[in-house]
């Protein structure tokens, strides 16, 4: 392990655990910070981190099961040879393939004093395998362990998640390693290994994303929260109100998810019952009107095209489509499911500029 690491070991879910996390910006929280993941919001962290907001704290029941099966996990992936029935035979003979250790604790390398990362295990550099490459570890390696219920793993299915990924490579940030593999085990009985090769242009935006977050929104917005509070007991309401204004002023933009309208619900405090509306949020209700009709038509025009593969594929009584190397699609019974499902999967893919150029085509007026 990296010597300049500092390593803070605190117990879980106590309150030194949580009260650390305010402190810096975790794995789980960059693809939050950077819009990627819909079931948290930048706008929440931003509250908690500067102390405007009481840190959610409540342990439930997924993540305390989550926890128990850790040790399983990270026992059944040092039988993991690469294939479904290898691990088991090796497992069954007492084969070790490879071996990880847990880090207690939380882990900040002072390059990068604004993140900090909690792993759950790492591989050993001594008989450990990088699996995309086989070349033998020349550095300890990464090693998260998940569990995932049926439904969850369904939305696995076409890769990692964005935000899975960018927890996957800040541990890579902090603990400067290459490589990392993420040992799964779905729906209770099917378990698998996903591997992670370090992507530096993604770190590199990571490093630049969170950086300006903390030390350009959070840090500023400590100051004036402090400067509020110490107005307010001082009676100095003007000067109070100017420290709020910068605390908003400071607070991420709106983004899409549904998480960032539930932190809205629960921030909103109704103060009059009419406010008189402008022009300009008059314009962003008549686009919005624009795209739920586009939305729907969107939507029809995208059963369209899946009922016309679905009908071709079903004709020729197959289940499989080959593209050769342009990628394939199918439509298939899952395991214990009821209906089949369309997979497409195909190598042309519109980039981020291509799908921008396309939207900014439409006319959002009427």
């Amino acid at each position: 392990m990296n010597s300049k690491l500092e390593i803070h070991p605190i117990p879980y879910g106590t309150p030194s655990w949580h009260q650390f996390r305010l402190n810096g910006i975790g794995g789980s929280e960059v693809g939050s910070i950077l819009n990627l993941n819909k079931w948290e919001t930048a706008a929440r962290i931003y509250h908690e981190k500067i102390g405007n907001l009481e840190p959610q704290t409540e342990d439930t029941e997924f993540m305390f099961w989550g926890r128990r099966h850790e040790d399983a996990i990270a026992d059944t992936w040092q039988y993991w040879d690469g294939t479904d029935e290898g691990y088991i035979e090796n497992q069954k003979a007492g084969k070790i393939i490879r071996k990880c250790r847990r880090i207690n604790g939380y882990a900040v390398n002072p390059d990068y004093p604004w993140l900090f990362a909690s792993l759950d295990r790492l591989i050993n550099k001594e008989g450990g395998i990088n699996m995309l490459t086989e070349e033998v570890l020349t550095e300890e390696a990464i090693l998260e362990c998940k569990t995932l219920s049926h439904w969850a793993a369904s939305s696995w299915e076409d890769g990692l998640p964005i935000y899975f990924i960018t927890q996957i490579q800040t541990y890579m940030i902090v603990y400067e390693v290459d490589y990392a593999e993420i040992a799964i085990l779905k729906d209770g009985n099917k378990f698998s290994v996903e591997y992670v090769q370090r992507d530096d242009k993604l770190c590199q935006q990571i490093i630049d994303f969170t950086k300006s977050f903390w030390y350009d929104r959070v840090v500023p917005a400590k100051k004036a929260l402090e400067a509020r509070s110490q107005y307010e007991l001082e009676g100095r309401i003007e000067e109070s109100e100017k420290e709020e204004a910068i605390i908003g002023q400071l607070e991420p933009d709106p983004d899409g998810t549904e998480a960032y309208r539930e932190f809205m619900s629960e921030k909103f405090l109704k103060e009059r019952e009419e406010v008189e509306g402008s022009m300009e949020m008059f314009d962003i209700c008549k686009k919005d009107e624009m795209l739920k009709k586009m939305e729907g038509r969107i939507k029809k025009e995208r059963s369209l095209f899946k009922n016309t593969l679905i009908k071709w594929i079903v004709d020729k009584a197959a289940e499989f489509v080959d593209f050769d190397s342009l990628g394939n699609y199918r439509f298939y019974l899952r395991k214990g499911g009821k209906n089949r499902t369309l997979a497409i999967n195909i190598k042309e893919k519109p980039g981020d500029e291509r799908v921008e150029e396309e939207f900014n085509k439409f006319n959002l007026e009427y």
